[in-house]
């Protein structure tokens, strides 16, 4: 199937014949689910930048079956790390060692650097089809002086109208012991951003766990949370941060990411911690990515496990589950492109997922949505923003065969302008 653009333009647009994930498509009329592939066919007009349902326009296109999803939602990622793998190298004996880079690193992300590498970043994951990410902050300083918040200031103004942007305050637990740590919440409740933490093994403790949720109470922030990055079956961190949850009812969003400890679990130790997981309402997000290269890593040796966390149980128990990019060119994953199409085939091919697509594509739209509370994304829908990715593919086995699907991202009802050879070559030297 060649590429086609659909003949936009400010008048309203009605294309017939879309599919899209039956669990991804709100108030549009449609026909009953596929049952193997669990994809809809439907009509869309769009006008003044919305979703409508559908009505007889001047201008009508024949999707004939292409494939669409709505703009995607990357919850997890390192923009001011990203694209330093060319300084840092990469690890080679796993996450201590990606940790290790890194810190070497820091003293060269400079406010100048984080700022060019993050506009490099969201230009990218826009092209994409992204319209929304949270990305974690290495919080050394408080953010006052933290220069990745600095950087991510300057961001988030400069791009305002073209995409959503969070920032989470990603601290070593033990900064809860510390006599500035209340001062340091205050500067992220300042900037609207998102409580974090590092939680290992070793560092976590339930005092380290409780200070951790009552400062978050006291400022009203969320949490965001590394836990348990690691395939030791013994970490202990999730099972702390579930049980302080509880105890506390805790009235903000949790997330816990990574989370890799819980698939080596002995089965009813794993499925007593899911139920505890679901029962505090915690969110999940998975990095396939990430942790598929760094989990179980040693030189010359061939990994023996996975590193995922047990997607397939977790959403059985009913929690909302999760994937993103994570790491983006550097110590911690030398790959990548902030390309959500590459994270879901690879959570397909990792999780063994490929026998419900459509359900999981929620894990990139409203499941990730729901995490990081954005009420009028990651849907196709009736009165909403017209963002979505119109694919040149008719199915999943078309979507995820080939490495770079074309694709039509729309943004506002319009597709992104299409890059010059200029700005092509700008990001070849780049890179």
């Amino acid at each position: 199937m060649s590429a086609v653009i659909p003949p936009f333009g400010d008048a309203p647009l009605t294309i017939r014949n879309l599919r899209a994930p039956a669990a991804l498509i709100d108030g549009l009329p449609h026909h009953a689910a596929d049952s193997r592939s669990g994809l809809v066919t439907f009509d869309v007009t769009i006008r003044d930048g919305l979703f409508h349902a559908p009505t007889s326009s001047e201008r009508e296109w024949d999707a004939q079956g292409r494939l669409a999803l709505p703009g995607f939602i990357d919850m997890h990622v390192h923009l001011d790390k990203a694209f330093t793998s060319e300084r840092t190298g990469f690890s080679d004996n796993g996450l201590a060692g990606a940790v290790e880079l890194a810190m070497a690193d820091a003293p060269n992300r400079t406010v100048e650097d984080i700022v060019q590498r993050m506009d490099r970043a969201l230009t990218r994951a826009e092209q994409h089809g992204t319209v929304a990410l949270r990305t974690h902050l290495d919080t050394f300083e408080e953010p006052d002086a933290s220069p990745a918040w600095i950087a991510f200031g300057k961001i988030q103004s400069a791009w305002k109208h073209r995409l959503t942007l969070q920032a989470v305050a990603l601290m070593a637990l033990f900064r809860v012991e510390q006599d500035g740590f209340d001062r340091r919440c205050a500067q992220i409740a300042k900037r609207d951003g998102v409580l974090g933490a590092f939680i290992g093994p070793g560092s976590a403790t339930p005092e380290r766990i409780d200070r951790l949720f009552l400062a978050a109470a006291r400022h009203g922030l969320d949490l965001d949370l590394h836990v348990d990055e690691t395939t030791d079956a013994s970490a202990d961190g999730l099972s702390l941060v579930v049980e302080t949850a509880l105890r506390h009812k805790f009235a903000g969003r949790i997330v816990a990411g990574h989370c890799c400890a819980l698939a080596q679990k002995h089965e009813p130790e794993a499925q007593a911690l899911i139920a505890g997981i679901a029962e505090a309402g915690i969110h999940v997000v998975a990095l396939p990515l990430t942790n598929g290269f760094l989990q179980d890593r040693k030189p010359g040796r061939t990994p023996r496990l996975r590193g995922l966390a047990p997607v397939t149980e977790l959403r059985a128990a009913g929690v909302n589950v999760a994937f993103a990019s994570d790491n983006v060119q550097d110590a911690f994953y030398p790959y990548g492109d902030f390309d959500m199409l590459d994270v879901m085939r690879q959570a397909q091919f990792l999780g063994q997922l490929e026998g419900d697509p459509a359900g999981w594509a929620t894990a990139c739209h409203s499941g990730p949505a729901a995490a990081v509370g954005l009420e009028n994304a990651g849907m196709i829908r009736a009165g909403g923003p017209a963002d979505a990715i119109i694919f040149e593919a008719t199915g999943w086995t078309d979507l995820f065969s080939r490495t770079n699907t074309a694709r039509t991202v729309l943004r506002n009802g319009k597709p992104l302008g299409i890059e010059t050879a200029e700005a092509a070559g700008i990001e070849r030297r780049r890179a």
